[in-house]
């Protein structure tokens, strides 16, 4: 009798299981904001850096890039060599505006725009499509040496190797101090 019911059980389990639809997506990736977390360093200060959490999805799964994606349009000077494009928002008179950041580059004597667009790994090795979520932790720099205490936001999209742009997110009102936070 136990023996029939355990049998019985795992046919149900089965047919269960059979009955589940594939998951379906867009092809176009979407994101979805998570969070924004500071990092601090052992002795509880500030290390100037944070991370920003968001989840995604893509109906084929064909993002992230090799580290061998170099000719076009990945090359390094083509305008798809980043999958993950960042914009820097700072605060002017109570509006966030997109804004360059500069850096001193001594070597040139002259102030190079410093850039927070970054290219993530493939997340699946096939290239069969399927469709994909997750999440992704992006770490950046968010404390300007040059304006140490700005009141900034980011804004992010992604890119799949078919070039489908996702959905723009934007980040929470950050503090480049967080003291300020308090």
């Amino acid at each position: 009798m136990e023996k029939r019911y355990l049998i019985g059980l795992l046919f149900l389990a089965l047919a269960v299981c059979s009955c589940q639809k594939p998951v379906e997506y867009p092809i176009e990736p979407k994101i979805t904001y998570a969070g924004f977390a500071y990092l601090m360093n052992p002795d509880s200060t500030f290390s100037g850096e944070g991370i920003i959490s968001f989840s995604y999805t893509d109906g084929d799964g064909d993002l992230g890039l090799d580290d061998s994606d170099t000719i076009s349009p990945f090359g390094f000077n083509d305008a798809h060599y980043y999958n993950m494009l960042v914009d820097y928002l700072k605060c002017v008179n109570g509006e966030f505006v997109k804004t360059p950041l500069l850096s001193w580059n001594a070597q040139t004597q002259s102030y190079d725009t410093i850039s927070f667009n970054a290219r993530f790994k493939r997340l699946r090795d096939s290239e069969e499509p399927k469709a994909i979520s997750g999440t992704m932790d992006y770490k950046l720099m968010v404390q300007n040496p040059f304006s140490p205490d700005d009141t900034v936001k980011f804004e992010i999209r992604i890119l799949d190797r078919a070039l489908h742009e996702s959905n723009v997110i934007e980040t929470e009102t950050i503090y480049t101090n967080p003291i300020w936070k308090q």
